[in-house]
């Protein structure tokens, strides 16, 4: 039998069984099939009388969502260079704890961070590299201005001893980073000779994810979260309590550990806002007996993905196996 078919026929005898043949269903005759990772495309059953047995259950995957949108705010020592610009420093006020420095709130449950001077923290100090010098030794001639000839190797004479064109017989050549002057600019001040330290925020949001997921039959429970599904619960606050309402109890007490473990696991970040959701995911399970192997498949979501475990038929397109 084609595999379509006997999806065709699983379908029908779902509809059959839940008594909503108008509610959508896991598979429509004549639809794209939108395929899992173990997948059927190109495969066949060899023949109708190759399938003893299918039997078809209609059942529901539960997809329990938590998410905690944290906050964490750090400081840590920062120096620019001084140009004369304006210093807000300790002579303007106290400088505020972290978490009193204003700052705007991103979309929440999507991952930011965001840096900002804190207030009454800059302060002007000569630059510790150059000692307010401005300038400091040139690193390729060590200061000396000049370094040994490339042409000669220091020598002063050529391959035939002659006085090395390069350097004139000296051996040694212009620097051409200092260009001879030994100095250069220091980087750190940038040649102003003073720098501005200050404390810097380090503002970092992140959403926190956890999933449960409910089901008794072997279709992976990884699975279930990307597939499509119907909300049958949301909310969201500031906190959020522990779901009651749930269909499956075992949900109830999944939310109830799962908001536990948020609320206690981000020591060093604010719990900001928190939502949770709860999605029925549909699916089918086909047990079937195929030349003297048993075996079943699952088809999940209203996306209509296919799940095979154990594919009987490994050929394609073939009668050999």
């Amino acid at each position: 039998m084609a595999i379509l078919i006997l999806l065709a026929k699983l379908k029908n005898s779902c509809e059959s069984l839940s008594g909503m043949s108008g509610a959508p269903s896991p598979y429509s005759p004549g639809s794209t099939l939108n395929l899992g990772s173990k997948h059927l495309s190109g495969t066949r059953l060899s023949s109708e009388s190759d399938v003893k047995t299918v039997v078809e259950n209609w059942l529901n995957g539960q997809d329990y969502k938590l998410e905690s949108f944290g906050e964490k705010r750090e400081s840590a020592p920062r120096f620019t260079g001084y140009y004369g610009q304006s210093i807000d420093g300790p002579e303007n006020g106290p400088s505020p704890d972290p978490w009193d420095v204003q700052v705007g709130v991103p979309t929440k449950f999507i991952d930011h961070k965001i840096t900002t001077e804190i207030p009454h923290t800059a302060l002007v100090k000569t630059c510790s590299t150059c000692d307010g010098d401005k300038e400091v030794d040139c690193s390729s001639c060590y200061g000396r201005g000049s370094s040994s000839c490339s042409s000669c190797s220091g020598s002063g004479r050529d391959s035939e001893n002659d006085s090395c064109s390069s350097c004139g017989g000296s051996g040694s050549e212009r620097c051409w980073r200092c260009s001879g002057d030994g100095k250069v600019e220091c980087s750190t001040c940038n040649g102003n000779g003073k720098v501005k330290w200050y404390r810097l925020l380090i503002v970092t949001w992140k959403n926190h994810v956890d999933h449960f997921v409910s089901n008794k039959e072997n279709l992976p429970k990884d699975l279930i979260p990307e597939a499509s599904g119907r909300e049958i619960f949301n909310q969201q606050g500031d906190q959020v309590d522990a779901m009651s309402t749930a269909p499956d109890r075992i949900v109830n007490q999944a939310s109830a550990v799962l908001i536990g473990k948020h609320n206690s696991s981000f020591g060093n970040e604010m719990i900001i806002a928190q939502r949770h959701c709860l999605r029925a995911v549909p699916f089918t399970k086909a047990t079937y007996i195929w030349r003297d192997k048993k075996g079943e498949f699952y088809v999940y979501g209203f996306d209509r993905k296919v799940y095979f475990e154990d594919y009987p038929q490994q050929c394609c397109c073939c009668v050999c196996c």
